[in-house]
C-alpha cells in the first residue's frame, strides 16, 4: 500500500500545474485498482486548506466545492485511521528527523504510516521524507510509467 500525499492531490486537480497529467494518471490508477493506494485524514485536510486558500493555489474553491472533492477522494481512496497508536511513533519520528516547527505534520504522516503498516509515500517533496529510516519516497512518475498513462 502506498500513501498518496497532500501535493499529488493537489495537482491532480490543478489543470495548470506541470504535475497536473501524472498526478491525475495516478489518482486513475488508484481509482481502477492498478495502484493500491490510502489516504490519512490528516492529508484531507491539508488539500482542504490548500484548494482554499488564495495564496497556495491561483483558483481558491469555495468550501462547498472543495468538500465536494475531499468526498469524491473518500470514494477513490481508502482513508485510514492510525489512531493514537501513532501518537508512540511520533516521539521516534521526531527525533530521527530532527523536527522543529511545522516539520512536526510530515513527521507526524511517517508516524501515522509506521501504526498502519505503510512504508511507501508518493509525493513530489520527496526531501521532506528521505531522511525516516524505513519509509520509501517515490513521485507519481516513479510509481505510474508513462506507457500506463497512455492506456497500452
Amino acid at each position: 500500500m502506498i500513501l498518496v500525499d497532500t501535493n499529488v492531490l493537489v495537482h491532480a486537480i490543478n489543470t495548470d500545474a506541470p504535475q497536473h497529467e501524472m498526478s491525475r494518471a495516478l489518482v486513475k490508477a488508484v481509482q481502477t485498482r492498478r495502484l493500491d493506494g490510502a489516504l490519512l485524514p490528516q492529508i484531507l485536510l491539508e488539500f482542504f486548506a490548500i484548494i482554499t486558500d488564495g495564496r497556495r493555489v491561483a483558483r481558491p474553491l469555495g468550501a462547498k466545492e472543495a468538500w465536494e472533492q475531499v468526498k469524491l477522494l473518500k470514494v477513490i481512496f481508502p482513508v485510514l485511521d492510525a489512531g493514537l497508536k501513532s501518537l508512540e511513533y511520533l516521539k521516534d519520528a521526531v527525533t530521527e528527523g530532527k523536527v522543529k516547527g511545522s516539520d512536526i505534520f510530515n513527521a507526524y504522516l511517517v508516524a501515522q504510516m509506521r501504526a498502519c503498516g505503510i512504508s511507501v509515500i508518493c509525493t513530489y517533496n520527496t526531501r521532506d521524507f528521505q531522511k525516516y529510516s524505513g519509509i520509501i519516497v517515490q513521485t507519481p512518475e516513479e510509481l505510474i510509467p508513462s506507457r500506463q498513462d497512455s492506456g497500452h
